[in-house]
């Protein structure tokens, strides 16, 4: 028995060198999206305004449901759940594509996903809310429940 140990503990520990000479791995990040130059921020205060000058502008809220529920919504916006992916997407593609389009999701980072969905739908004019829902209620803006 000792003959197999011997040999065993000697691999272990070769192994276990091995292991922590490894570099640790690097996360790995999603891609980077590149929204296009077309596609505009508006800040949470600028909204009332492009509301007043353009009330024919559509609310596009990419968030959950259960978001909507826990954290509120902004009056009038239109649910399409990001992570409903195509369907998502479907739904999106029937839209009006001639009429202003602000787009949110909690911080920003799915809306960008869907903006950049839109343009190549033909959107005509995409409007991405800065700092997403966060920052729309973070600024003391009207949340709906």
């Amino acid at each position: 028995m000792n003959s197999l140990l011997m040999p065993a503990l000697l691999l272990f520990g070769l192994c276990t060198a091995a292991l922590a000479a490894e570099p640790p791995a690097s996360p790995v990040l999603p891609p980077a999206v590149i929204v296009p130059p077309e596609v505009h921020e508006i800040a949470p205060d600028q909204v009332v305004r492009q509301l007043v000058d353009h009330p024919d502008t559509q609310i596009i809220d990419v968030r959950t449901e259960d978001e909507r529920h826990t954290r509120g919504y902004i009056l009038n916006s239109l649910n399409y759940d990001y992570f409903h992916g195509q369907k998502t997407l479907d739904a999106l593609a029937k839209l009006d594509k001639t009429k202003p389009t602000i787009v949110h999701c909690a911080i920003g980072g799915r809306a960008q996903f869907i903006a950049v969905q839109m343009h190549q739908f033909g959107f005509k004019n995409i409007l991405l809310l800065k700092g997403g829902f966060n920052a729309w209620s973070a600024t003391g803006q009207a949340i709906a429940r």
